[in-house]
C-alpha cells in the first residue's frame, strides 16, 4: 500500500540520518534530535493517537468509507506548536504564522482534522456547498451543531504525511469548525469535554467519539 512504502522510506531516510549522526559526532542526543525531526516526536505521537478516532464502514466485504479525525484540543495545539517548531526545514515566517493560526482559531472554535476516504473520489467533497453529506458535532446533552466552515486543510502534503500520518494517498484532508459552545462542559457528572463527530451520507454513517 501506498502508506506502508512512505513509511518504510521515511524509516529508511530516518536511519541515513542516524547514521550520518553517528558518523559524524557519535552524539546521542544528536542522533535523536534528528530521528525526531524525520519520524516525529513520542510525544507528539502520543499526544496525536490521545484525540484521534477513526471509523470504517462497509457494506460486506466492500469499504464504503473510512473517516478519521483529530480533535484540535489544547493539548493537541502544545504539541502541535512545539513539533511544528522543530522542524528545521520550514521557514521561519510560515512557522510562526501557521502556528498563531492554529493556535487563535483553536480558542475561537472547537476545531477537527478530519481525513476521508470514499472509494469514489468525486463523492468526497466535504468542502462543496453542494455536497450530500452532513456533518455534525453532538455535545453530552444531545444538543448538535452544524459547522461553522469546512475546508481543504491549510497543510502542505508533506505536513499532512508528518503531523497525521494515518491521513493517506487515497484521503482527502480537511479542516472542520465548530462553535465553541459545542465542546462546553454541561452537567455536574461531566468531567471533561463529550462529543460526538457524526457524519452521514449515501455512503453511510459514521460516529466517532471523545469523552
Amino acid at each position: 500500500m501506498p502508506e506502508g512504502r512512505f513509511r518504510l522510506g521515511a524509516s529508511l531516510l530516518a536511519a541515513a540520518f542516524v547514521a550520518a549522526a553517528f558518523t559524524s559526532s557519535g552524539c546521542g542526543t544528536r542522533i535523536t534530535t534528528l530521528y525526531e525531526k524525520v519520524l516525529g516526536s513520542k510525544r507528539y505521537e502520543r499526544t496525536t493517537e490521545a484525540f484521534t478516532r477513526t471509523r470504517e464502514v462497509h457494506d460486506g466485504l466492500e469499504v464504503r468509507l473510512i473517516l478519521s479525525s483529530t480533535w484540535l484540543s489544547p493539548e493537541w495545539i502544545r504539541a502541535f506548536s512545539e513539533e511544528y517548531a522543530s522542524i528545521y526545514y520550514l521557514d521561519a515566517e510560515r512557522k510562526e504564522h501557521m502556528i498563531n493560526r492554529w493556535k487563535g482559531e483553536s480558542e475561537t472554535y472547537e476545531r477537527f482534522f478530519v481525513a476521508l476516504f470514499t472509494p469514489d473520489d468525486r463523492t468526497n467533497d466535504l468542502d462543496k456547498e453542494e455536497t450530500l453529506w452532513s456533518l455534525h458535532l453532538v455535545r453530552a446533552d444531545e444538543v448538535d451543531f452544524e459547522p461553522v466552515y469546512v475546508r481543504k486543510t491549510s497543510l502542505r502534503p508533506e505536513e499532512v504525511t508528518r503531523f497525521f500520518p494515518y491521513s493517506g494517498t487515497w484521503y482527502r484532508a480537511y479542516e472542520v469548525a465548530f462553535p465553541k459552545v459545542a465542546g462546553e462542559k454541561v452537567g455536574a457528572e461531566t468531567a471533561a469535554p463529550h462529543f460526538k463527530l457524526v457524519l452521514s451520507g449515501i455512503q453511510g454513517r459514521a460516529v466517532l467519539v471523545w469523552n
